[in-house]
């Protein structure tokens, strides 16, 4: 039964940087094929998190323009991000280089938002540029068991989420 289930499922490749090695990871073809979450990057600072919606800084937006090398061979069909700049600013090279579906959504609702991408993405590969505290949720909504914990100077987080049915999901941690 094992071996008929493995037959089952497509492969799955992304290469993250030439210095990384492809990373392989079955798909099921019943299923989503993957969620690249990805932090926001580095913001100009500011008093403080909830202080106004501050943009990236220069060392944020040299890593947003890095975003769609690092992930050009992962057939990206659509990215989301929230409404506030730091998300979007990230978000825009990758949505440039993809010609992906573009979606601005409310940062607070991440069940509703996996259940979105459920539902209009069922077989692509989706990016979410997210936030501290976005991404854990988004992650729980998922299905993922395990606590994540991202601290607030934490700018290179990457989690590739490979959902499986009757499963928890395959997530890979990555820095970017």
């Amino acid at each position: 039964m094992q071996r008929q289930q493995c037959q089952a499922w497509r492969p799955f490749v992304i290469l993250l940087s030439g210095a990384c090695a492809p990373l392989v990871l079955p798909a099921p073809s019943w299923a989503q094929q993957a969620v690249i979450i990805v932090r926001h990057a580095e913001q100009t600072p500011t008093g403080g998190m909830m202080d106004g919606d501050p943009p990236l800084n220069e060392h944020g937006a040299k890593r947003a323009q890095a975003l769609p090398e690092r992930l050009r061979q992962a057939g990206i069909k659509a990215v989301y991000s929230s409404q506030y700049a730091r998300s979007r600013e990230t978000a825009e090279p990758l949505i440039q280089a993809t010609s992906a579906r573009t979606y601005v959504v409310p940062k607070d609702d991440m069940a509703a938002l996996t259940a979105h991408i459920r539902e209009h993405h069922a077989n692509d590969v989706v990016a979410v540029v997210g936030h501290s505290d976005t991404i854990p949720a988004m992650l729980k909504a998922w299905g993922h068991p395990e606590p994540v914990e991202i601290g607030r100077a934490e700018f290179d987080g990457l989690w590739l989420v490979v959902p499986r049915q009757g499963a928890a999901p395959v997530v890979t941690r990555l820095r970017i």
